[in-house]
């Protein structure tokens, strides 16, 4: 599961990343710009992630980026909290993607913070290696 361990991987980079520039001046138009695109791609490889996990386990055809998490807790694999934040994620990784709007510095900054409840997606990925 080579293809596994790399998404893993991509998810984890972009988290840490946004951890570290988060903790800088957000209102740095470098840093703020470098912090979405960090942001962005931690929910993208997340994305990602659970579309290999369901498609692996067989849980369903997915329409929507939000319909993969919603398998993933039907199966249990995330618990409720998981997939509210993470729906939360994907509306704003849509903010970012599709700029119906700009998207603020507070946003942004809950956008980093929420990005730790991939962790609970990550770990239950790792149990398909086994």
């Amino acid at each position: 599961m080579i293809r596994l361990a790399s998404i893993i991987s991509r998810v984890e980079r972009h988290k840490e990343k946004a951890k570290e520039l988060v903790k800088r001046d957000t209102l740095d138009y470098l840093v703020f710009n470098a912090l979405a695109m960090e942001c962005f791609q931690a929910v993208n490889s997340a994305i990602e992630l659970g579309e290999l996990v369901v498609s692996e386990k067989n849980l369903g055809f997915p329409a929507t980026y939000r319909e993969i998490f919603e398998l993933l807790y039907k199966d249990k694999m995330i618990g409720e909290r998981t997939l509210k934040e993470v729906k939360r994620l994907i509306f704003m990784r849509n903010l970012i993607a599709h700029e119906y709007y700009t998207i603020r510095e507070g946003e942004l900054r809950e956008m980093a913070e929420l990005l730790a409840c991939l962790d609970e997606l990550i770990e239950g990925a790792k149990g398909l290696r086994r």
